[in-house]
């Protein structure tokens, strides 16, 4: 007896991973490029002296931009999407809803990287893509259970044997994930600048 059909397959505690490509997103980043500079000309880097890489950050030096009025429209759409992201796990948030704790911005430049990393003490983590041109580095997303895998031969790579997901940026998209999970960015092999804004949220 073939028992194919009556068979089903489950993800365990699956990682949940959103991605929202905004529809305007060159209007809705024009200003935002703007500021941008102006902020990286009076920002020092707060780039870790343990990174590999010479990139561009301000998560120490200038990690407010929630709550700067350039960034109001783009901070609503972080949260009407942290929203869905939410919701779409069923967790559930208290009467003062998701909140930006941090928010900051990334700059790269040729054969610049992140190195493995997540963020501790919050819930949600997000990156928005500014600026990226074709070919840019990719945003690696770590299995969170990688760890615990059994290293096998893989026939074909799926959503059940997955290792890692690797997300190639462009401009407007917005990628959400848990804190917990292992993320990095890959070399950056371009001359043009890849820009990038990045923030964690708390309930």
């Amino acid at each position: 007896m073939d028992l194919y059909d009556h068979s089903h397959h489950f993800a365990l505690f699956p990682t949940v991973v959103q991605s929202t490509l905004h529809p305007d997103a060159e209007r809705l980043n024009l200003p935002i490029r703007e500021e941008i500079e102006k902020l990286r000309s009076v920002t020092p880097n707060s780039r870790s002296p343990l990174s590999v890489s010479d990139f561009y950050t301000t998560i120490q030096s200038c990690n407010d931009l929630h709550l700067r009025p350039k960034f109001e429209y783009l901070i609503e759409f972080f949260l009407d999407e942290l929203n869905i992201f939410s919701n779409r796990q069923s967790i559930k948030s208290h009467n003062s809803g998701i909140n930006i704790n941090k928010c900051w911005f990334n700059i790269y430049t040729e054969k610049e990287s992140l190195d493995a990393h997540n963020h501790p003490n919050s819930i949600f983590s997000g990156v928005y893509f500014v600026d990226a041109p074709v070919g840019s580095a990719p945003l690696v997303l770590v299995s969170d259970v990688v760890d615990k895998m059994i290293a096998v031969s893989i026939a074909e790579h799926n959503e059940f044997n997955a290792r890692s997901k690797v997300i190639e940026p462009e401009p407007g998209l917005l990628v959400l994930f848990n804190s917990n999970l292992m993320h990095n960015t890959g070399a950056h092999m371009l001359s043009e600048e890849r820009i990038s804004i990045s923030f964690t949220a708390t309930l």
